[in-house]
C-alpha cells in the first residue's frame, strides 16, 4: 500500500496552510503570548499593586510641596505687611498720627531738656523749627524726664517725655514741616477756639492738634483723664 500524500492538492488548501503557519509564527514571536495566562495575570496584579503603593507617596510629596508654597506665600505676605507698615504715612505721604504717637511709648534716648529762664508760658530748651516744648512742672506737676529724635515718613519727629510724682508718663511729639494731612481719629474738643482731637484705643489716649503750623501729638495711658490731657495741650497753644 502506497503512503498517502499529505501535501495540499489545491490552491485553496495551500493558502489555508500558509495562513496557519503565519498565525503560529506570530503567536510564538510575541513574548506575552508565549507566557501562560496565570503568569500574565500575576504580572498585571504586581503592576497594579506597585502603582497603588506609589500613589500615597506621590500625594505626600505634593502635600509637602503645596505646604511649602503656602508657607512661602504667607511669609511673602508678611513681608509685604511689614513694608506697608514701615513706609505707610498720612494722606499727604508724610508720617501718620499713629506712627508719631507710637514713639511716645518708646524709651527716651537723650536727657531731659532744661527750662528756658524767664519764658511765659514756661518753655523747655528744645524746639522744632522755632516751636518750643512746654515746661509743665510748675503749672501741672508734669516734669520732663527725657527726649528722643526720630525720622518718620521723611519728617523729623521730636518727642519729650513727662512724668508725674505718682509715676504716670506721657510722650509729647512735634512733627517738623507742614501739618499732617487728613483728619485724625477721635472726637473734637474745642478750647479757646482751637480744636483738639481726642482718640482712644489699646489702653492709650491720643490728643492731636496743630500749633504754629506743626502737628503735635500727646500719647498717654488711658488712666490719665481726657480733660487733663487737653488742658496740657491747650495751655501753651495761645
Amino acid at each position: 500500500m502506497e503512503p498517502r500524500d499529505e501535501t495540499p492538492s489545491t490552491a485553496a488548501e495551500i493558502e489555508r496552510s500558509e495562513r496557519g503557519r503565519e498565525l503560529i509564527a506570530a503567536a510564538l514571536g510575541d513574548p506575552r503570548n508565549q507566557a501562560p495566562a496565570s503568569l500574565r495575570e500575576a504580572l498585571e496584579d504586581q503592576r497594579t499593586r506597585a502603582a497603588a503603593a506609589a500613589a500615597p507617596a506621590a500625594r505626600r510629596r505634593f502635600g509637602l510641596l503645596r505646604g511649602r508654597m503656602l508657607a512661602a506665600g504667607g511669609a511673602f505676605a508678611a513681608v509685604i505687611v511689614v513694608i506697608v507698615l514701615a513706609v505707610g504715612g498720612g494722606s499727604d505721604g508724610g508720617p501718620s498720627i499713629d506712627r508719631v504717637a507710637a514713639y511716645g511709648r518708646q524709651p527716651a534716648t537723650a536727657p531731659a531738656p532744661a527750662t528756658v529762664p524767664g519764658t511765659e508760658p514756661a518753655q523747655l530748651n528744645v524746639a522744632v523749627e522755632g516751636l518750643n516744648f512746654p515746661d509743665w512742672q510748675a503749672k501741672f506737676a508734669w516734669r520732663a524726664t527725657g527726649r528722643r529724635a526720630d525720622r518718620v515718613g521723611g519728617r523729623d519727629v521730636t518727642t519729650v517725655f513727662y512724668r508725674t510724682a505718682k509715676g504716670a508718663t506721657l510722650g509729647y511729639a512735634i512733627v517738623a514741616g507742614k501739618p499732617i494731612g487728613g483728619a485724625p481719629a477721635g472726637d473734637d474738643v474745642v478750647v479757646a477756639g482751637e480744636t483738639y482731637r481726642v482718640a482712644h484705643g489699646g489702653g492709650r489716649t491720643t490728643v492731636t492738634w496743630t500749633q504754629d503750623g506743626h502737628t503735635c501729638v500727646i500719647d498717654a495711658p488711658s488712666a490719665v483723664p481726657d480733660a487733663r490731657l487737653v488742658a496740657l495741650a491747650s495751655w501753651d497753644n495761645a
